[in-house]
């Protein structure tokens, strides 16, 4: 789980802060130690002979950020154009849009299973890299590395 930056609690237990999110009713989420911030949704500035998923340019506080549809990314369905999760500027300069935020959650890292990975290039379990349960619901970890290296890999194609 490369992605994953545990934290030791005071009661001895070690967990990761995750942000729990929606795209087309199922819950996604990412560490929040990757996330710089959560926006509403706002202007677009397209950008040509792209994947139809990347939806353009946003601008944050005078910085471009890659805006990234994960509905038509992962599920071939758009999101609602409703949040963006902005990533901090030393991972990379992409935000993602989503339907909405469910909540901040830390969880045990005994409590977070490795995903066994999919094959195909367009298969959505290749950006996926552990689930936990939350709620009696599944929560899929997406691996930004894994979504930056096949937005970079389609962008090329």
């Amino acid at each position: 789980m490369n992605d994953i930056t545990p934290s030791k609690q005071p009661n001895g237990t070690t967990t990761e802060k995750f942000l729990i999110f929606t795209i087309q009713d199922r819950l996604y989420t990412l560490p929040s130690c990757m996330i710089n911030e959560v926006a509403v949704y706002d202007k677009t500035y397209p950008l040509p002979l792209l994947p139809e998923y990347v939806k353009g340019i946003i601008n944050r506080y005078s910085v471009p950020y890659a805006l990234i549809d994960l509905g038509l990314f992962l599920l071939k369905t758009p999101s609602a154009l409703s949040k963006v999760v902005v990533l901090k500027e030393g991972v990379d300069k992409v935000a993602f849009m989503i339907d909405d935020v469910v909540d901040i959650v830390d969880v045990p890292l005994e409590h977070i299973l490795k995903v066994e990975q999919g094959t195909g290039n367009q298969d959505a379990t290749v950006v996926i890299e552990a689930s936990f349960e939350w709620h009696q619901m599944d929560v899929f970890v997406l691996s930004i590395r894994e979504i930056i290296n096949r937005i970079k890999k389609d962008c090329e194609a």
